[in-house]
């Protein structure tokens, strides 16, 4: 895995964004805060063109900025 991901090292133009998974389904609160969520950061590089070419997704314990 080490390997796959030294092969696919983000370059150029590389765009991010921040997000959050899981968490409640029905019948409890919703949005940023919502308890059982994981804060995760996506960075995808992409090509000229604005296609994209590589993803990386690392999870976070939380965003304070």
């Amino acid at each position: 895995m080490a390997q796959c991901e030294e092969e696919h090292r983000l370059d150029g133009t590389v765009q991010l964004d921040d997000a959050y998974l899981g968490g409640e389904r029905s019948g409890g609160s919703t949005g940023r805060g919502t308890e059982g969520k994981t804060p995760f950061i996506a960075a995808v590089s992409v090509s000229e063109e604005g296609h994209p070419r590589h993803l990386k997704l690392a999870a976070l314990s939380g965003f304070t900025s």
